[in-house]
């Protein structure tokens, strides 16, 4: 959804460079927009690729920035959508009209806030990824230490039972041949030999009872260990899973890394082809104004001209009169 909202951001970055805008969207809002400044600009970004001083900007509106409803990011994603602000009024006369910017545009120092609260999200995540990761390793790696104590204790009993049997059988093997030995000398120590007999039977009695307790126990022992390999197993996939993750998480964030240096290559590139179109629209303008000085000041020398003349003429039928008024009065008692 990011790498959506980031293509949504370039196009729409392209079409506010590019010739689709009104001329007054693309002259600058400030007197202080000169060329030798954004020379001075072009410069500072070629040295430090991405980083624009928001200072040697002209007014607020230094970069223009995709209309607002382009800029929406889809939805379940976190990527913000700052809201216009004002540009400065503009001081000069032939400005009027052009201090305000189009609705939806961003000034540079909000796209920097937009790239670096970007980058703090990647970051932040990729810490939370990291932290659960090595968590979940320690744990994991706790619980196998564990298991395998108690498997080689599992394993030590399995031994010191495995050794009881064989002597419990060698016993077995000994008593065998002792009831031998008393069925052959029956006849004479009838007996003591029964007593014997019976003394013996209660002990391989309890032999046997021994041993099936061992053998039950020996059961329980392995119906444990199968248990706990496969617990083990468990484990091991596990941990095989979260390695994966781990490692998709990671490819994600150098994408994302990716596409965020291309975004920034590909505005710097628009910057200076705006630069360059403000140029020449600078020096057309400043042409234009000349002439229209040149021929201002024409109107004003053919308007003084012209007064001078009307005086003039005023001052003489002034004087024409006077001299009129003057004949007739002489003229007018002889009459």
């Amino acid at each position: 959804d990011s790498d959506d909202s980031e293509e949504l951001v370039v196009k729409s970055a392209d079409k506010a460079v590019s010739g689709d805008l009104p001329k007054s969207d693309a002259e600058p809002a400030s007197e202080g927009c000169t060329p030798g400044r954004l020379k001075s600009i072009h410069r500072s970004s070629d040295a430090s690729p991405g980083a624009l001083d928001k200072d040697k900007v002209c007014g607020s509106r230094g970069i223009m920035t995709p209309p607002r409803e382009e800029r929406c990011a889809p939805e379940g994603t976190s990527s913000p959508t700052p809201r216009p602000q004002e540009a400065p009024s503009s001081k000069h006369p032939h400005d009027a009209g052009q201090g305000q910017p189009p609705p939806g545009y961003l000034t540079q120092a909000q796209v920097d806030a937009l790239l670096k609260r970007q980058e703090a999200q990647f970051q932040e995540r990729l810490q939370r990824v990291s932290q659960s990761s090595d968590q979940k390793e320690k744990d994991l790696h706790s619980k196998m230490k564990e298991e395998q104590k108690e498997l080689d204790e599992l394993k030590s009993a399995v031994v010191e039972v495995t050794q009881s049997r064989e002597a419990l059988l060698k016993m077995l093997e000994q008593y065998k041949d002792m009831l031998a030995a008393v069925v052959k000398g029956k006849s004479t120590i009838d007996k003591d030999q029964e007593q014997k007999f019976k003394e013996v039977e209660l002990q391989r009695n309890q032999a046997l009872e021994d041993l099936s307790n061992v053998e039950a126990a020996f059961s329980d022992v392995h119906s444990k260990y199968e248990r706990t390999k496969q617990v083990v197993e468990t484990l091991r996939r596990n941990e095989e899973a979260l390695r994966g993750a781990v490692v998709e998480y990671e490819n994600k964030i150098k994408r994302q890394e990716a596409t965020l240096v291309t975004f920034q290559k590909h505005a710097e590139d628009k910057m200076q082809q705006a630069s360059d179109e403000y140029e020449n629209l600078k020096r057309n303008t400043d042409q234009e104004l000349t002439k229209m000085c040149a021929l201002l000041k024409k109107a004003e020398v053919k308007i003084v001209s012209l007064q001078d003349q009307l005086d003039s003429k005023s001052r003489d039928n002034q004087e024409l009169t006077l001299l009129l008024d003057d004949l007739i009065s002489k003229m007018g008692p002889s009459t």
